[in-house]
């Protein structure tokens, strides 16, 4: 029974031996690669068990190679505008793996520290120059058509992963990070800053640009606003025009009614006789001032019609004779 129980745990412990040290779990995101004496074995020499599980020899030493994506991000560091104003930028890169052994090869052994300085080199220098020929105003700017952010982040990234062949003079070439196994797949700015040193003098002449940018709009608000108003005028002179045109056409109209009427009043004989009752009435009333006494009959032509009144036509005239002496 002893020997039974010692094979038993003999064979458990073979087992777990040859689990730990002649197989491996390879996970859905990753590449394994075989390193067999310092040299990467080809993935057909690899021998598949069941699913993910694989055969390897016990000299062979494994090494996972991550096929997500990786996050880089770079320290501060300065570079300068087209217009030589210097700008602390941080940039950021997403990559990822794209030939596990290159990677292996170039960064020795697959080392994501050492992905991290060749990615870091190769932006910051890539970073500076692609700054440094475009405009402050091409990375600042209200107006989103003049941003050529997008274009700068596209550029970095390409050539970051291609490279740069220059056909006139090939030594000038510059080789992309596929060449290590490496694709840059997105790559942007995490910040970017003026430095303390001559912020404000950038503040100070962005503040003049958009004033500018500001009058310029002004004006042209100005002159809407004066066409307006030279319409608005226009208008109402028109309508003050045409309003008194009809104001004088019904005036000339009532005035010439009015003529109508008092020609018409002025040929009766009852009209002619008040027009000379009211005259007379006027020619006392300015001819006898205060304290004027005037002694008179009662049957003068002067007082007459201060006790006859005016005839109507078809009625005889209505008398009052008073006798005496009047005083006034």
């Amino acid at each position: 029974m002893r020997r039974v129980i010692i094979g038993v745990m003999t064979a458990i412990v073979l087992f777990i031996l040859f689990v730990v040290l002649c197989t491996y779990v390879r996970r859905p995101y990753e590449t394994v690669l075989l390193v067999r004496f310092g040299k990467v074995i080809e993935d057909q020499d690899q021998t598949k068990l069941c699913r993910n599980w694989y055969f390897k020899s016990p000299t062979d030493s494994v090494v996972r190679i991550d096929n997500r994506l990786h996050l880089y991000t770079s320290g501060l560091s300065q570079a300068n505008t087209a217009g030589n104003e210097p700008l602390a930028v941080r940039t950021y890169a997403a990559w990822r793996i794209t030939n596990p052994r290159r990677f292996y090869t170039s960064t020795g052994g697959g080392s994501d520290a050492r992905a991290d300085s060749i990615i870091g080199q190769k932006m910051t220098g890539l970073a500076g120059s692609k700054l440094a020929t475009h405009k402050l105003d091409e990375m600042f700017n209200v107006d989103q058509s003049k941003l050529k952010m997008a274009q700068i982040e596209n550029e970095i990234a390409k050539e970051a992963t291609d490279g740069k062949i220059d056909p006139d003079n090939p030594e000038r070439s510059v080789s992309g990070l596929s060449q290590q196994g490496i694709e840059i797949v997105q790559v942007g700015f995490a910040r970017m800053a003026f430095p303390p040193t001559n912020a404000q003098s950038v503040y100070d002449r962005m503040a003049a640009e958009r004033n500018k940018q500001a009058d310029f709009f002004r004006g042209l608000g100005d002159a809407e606003a004066a066409r307006i108003v030279a319409e608005g005028q226009a208008e109402a002179a028109v309508i003050r025009a045409n309003a008194q045109a009809e104001a004088e056409k019904i005036r000339g109209e009532g005035d010439r009614k009015a003529l109508i009427v008092l020609g018409a009043a002025q040929q009766s004989a009852n009209a002619r006789d008040f027009y000379q009752y009211w005259k007379s009435m006027d020619f006392l009333k300015s001819s006898l001032q205060k304290n004027t006494y005037l002694v008179l009959p009662s049957n003068s032509d002067l007082l007459k019609n201060l006790f006859v009144a005016p005839a109507l036509q078809g009625n005889a005239p209505t008398t009052q004779p008073q006798t005496g002496n009047e005083k006034h």
